[in-house]
């Protein structure tokens, strides 16, 4: 009985990586690319203040700070909202030295529900002149035009927000094989193609790159109504779309790039901040029972999508070595064409979103067991008031620690 339930479930399997592949490649389509434009003489750009919250990033805050630097647009301030028990500040003025565009200020004790990075980037728009905000992760490398390819694109669609897909870096072995498990299931589940069309309520943004009207976003009072939010990005998209303002989202694959996570303690706790916590605030969903739900949900299809045809392989031929049962070359077969197809499918879009390496795609079945692992953490912290803990500090479907 149970092996015809086995193929029940590679039937779903199959399924559903056919519509992943419909789905993510037709909102990639969709999706407008930023184009790199040079300065002219005759452009008339408003002042960008680029924010920058940082929080013991000095290991890997040098690319940012140094591709900001060297950026063309002339009308810049920068702006850092630091957190840091490190030297991140010295490596900071190390790169920056003379610039006076930027200016490093201390993060606020955190206070009322915030969570850390809303509340460091709330502090630095109280600090700018800018017409426009540009919030900037610490973790990002980018190209010398990206804020004048950026603010040109905004104005020319008559944008007030504007948010970029980057490259996501992956240089580390557990990098290679996690990484594009969470991140592409994301933009499975995310209408990507919908945010750019005002009339669709879907919203969606990144928080490595956004690029908003000031006072737009003082108009809907900056983070403050998402304060406690972990996906603040998500969130901020939402909030500008339900209040009528025009958000866009555009592919910039070549101008700039990502890079969340580098060691594996950094991708399990990472990912277990914003995975089931992220996931059940944007749904808003608060009823125990339904994030329980959520979870054997979201368990079930990593497993069955990811983990489930090549375990399928190992089982069938684990059964035809021991038993010698004829159906088994049938299920071993049907097992080997759905990994086939998965591993295919997840290297193609991909590649195509600039998704890791996809050449490491045989090997997504242990990064999908280990992404069961950080959903089952991030629920179980959650569900249990404990809350997930990240750079010191814990949050928990409330609000986060002081």
């Amino acid at each position: 009985m149970w092996k015809y339930l086995l193929l029940i479930f590679l039937s779903f399997s199959l399924l559903s990586w056919i519509l992943y592949i419909i789905r993510t490649i037709k909102n990639y389509k969709i999706l407008p690319s930023l184009v790199n434009e040079e300065i002219k003489t005759d452009d008339k750009l408003p002042i960008v203040s680029v924010i920058i919250p940082t929080r013991n990033e000095s290991k890997r805050i040098t690319p940012c700070i140094e591709s900001i630097k060297a950026q063309t647009y002339p009308n810049l301030e920068i702006i850092i909202v630091d957190d840091s028990n490190d030297n991140t500040v010295d490596v900071i003025n190390g790169i920056i030295k003379n610039d006076k565009r930027f200016r490093i200020i201390k993060e606020e004790k955190l206070n009322g529900g915030w969570v850390g990075k809303p509340h460091a980037m709330q502090q630095g728009s109280r600090e700018a002149k800018g017409e426009w905000l540009l919030f900037i992760d610490a973790d990002t490398s980018h190209d010398r035009n990206i804020i004048t390819s950026a603010v040109k694109h905004a104005q020319k669609k008559k944008l007030d927000m504007l948010s970029i897909l980057s490259e996501l870096v992956c240089k580390s072995f557990w990098e290679k094989i996690i990484q594009p498990i969470p991140t592409g299931l994301l933009i499975f589940i995310s209408p990507l193609g919908k945010v750019n069309d005002p009339k669709s309520k879907n919203a969606f943004a990144l928080g490595p790159f956004i690029l908003i009207k000031h006072t737009v976003f003082d108009k809907i009072g900056g983070y403050e109504k998402i304060r406690g939010k972990i996906a603040d990005d998500v969130e901020m998209a939402k909030l500008l779309k339900e209040s009528g303002y025009r958000i866009g989202l555009v592919k910039a694959y070549d101008m700039m790039k990502l890079r969340m996570y580098e060691k594996f303690k950094d991708i399990w706790e990472g990912w277990s901040k914003n995975i089931f916590l992220g996931l059940v605030q944007k749904r808003e969903i608060q009823s125990k029972g339904k994030q329980l739900a959520v979870l054997l949900i979201g368990l079930f299809v990593v497993f069955d999508m990811v983990v489930l045809p090549f375990f399928a392989i190992i089982l069938s031929l684990l059964v035809l070595f021991l038993l010698k049962i004829s159906i088994w070359w049938f299920i071993l077969a049907f097992s080997l064409i759905v990994w086939l197809v998965s591993i295919s499918v997840q290297s193609y879009v991909h590649s195509k979103y600039y998704i890791g390496k996809p050449v490491y795609s045989p090997l997504y079945f242990i990064g999908g067991i280990v992404t069961m692992g950080i959903f089952l953490n991030s629920a179980i912290k959650t569900l249990s008031g404990k809350g997930v803990k990240w750079k010191g500090r814990t949050y928990t479907a409330d609000k986060p620690d002081k």
